[in-house]
């Protein structure tokens, strides 16, 4: 009798949440059964849940993996930046290509808004927190307009990218000439929103 070959915790996990991430930003939580995951990943319904415990815990662990890809890239783009005006405009265009490419951050957290699922990751609120001070910081020095609320302007940045892909469509019908030989609509964006919070 052949015996069974014992799996890799950390590539059993791994496919686990590759199939994961995938189906649940297809069909959200509700959507998407065990038994979804198990024929995608290749891995058995018992040892899913041995490892996750139930598919509420899979969703949030799924979660936690995409918001902390989008805070990792963020930080290292801010950490590569050198003066603020840099810095916030390498942190507006790495937001808004990575929201832009990654369809399974995006659509999962359509998912988690709709479904009553949305997480506050503790990592999250201490990345904002970080930029609200960096705005602080800016208004201190005279370089970030002071008639706008600091604590504000990340979430006003973050919402307009946010409207503005799920708008697309509407935005290149609209688009006129001008625009067009102006160049790149998206990067008369972050242009524009650099100008309106920095002096």
């Amino acid at each position: 009798m052949e015996s069974r070959r014992p799996r890799d915790k950390d590539k059993t996990l791994q496919d686990v949440l590759n199939a994961a991430r995938r189906l649940f930003s297809e069909r959200g939580l509700h959507g998407t059964s065990i038994r979804d995951i198990e024929e995608s990943s290749g891995v058995s319904k018992g040892l899913i849940l041995h490892h996750f415990g139930t598919k509420e815990n899979l969703y949030a662990a799924v979660q936690d993996l995409l918001t902390q890809e989008y805070i990792a890239m963020l930080a290292k783009q801010r950490q590569e930046s050198g003066n603020l005006q840099d810095t916030m405009a390498a942190t507006i265009r790495s937001s808004f290509t990575h929201i832009k490419n990654s369809n399974e951050y995006r659509r999962l957290a359509l998912w988690s808004y709709l479904e009553g699922q949305e997480r506050n990751l503790e990592l999250e609120q201490r990345f904002t927190s970080a930029l609200v001070e960096s705005m602080r910081d800016g208004q201190k020095s005279g370089l970030v307009r002071q008639d706008i609320d600091a604590f504000l302007i990340p979430f006003i940045i973050r919402g307009t990218i946010e409207y503005w892909i799920r708008k697309e469509k509407l935005i290149q019908n609209m688009e006129n000439s001008k625009m067009n030989k102006q160049g790149n609509l998206e990067e008369i964006l972050v242009e524009a929103l650099i100008k309106i919070f920095l002096k």
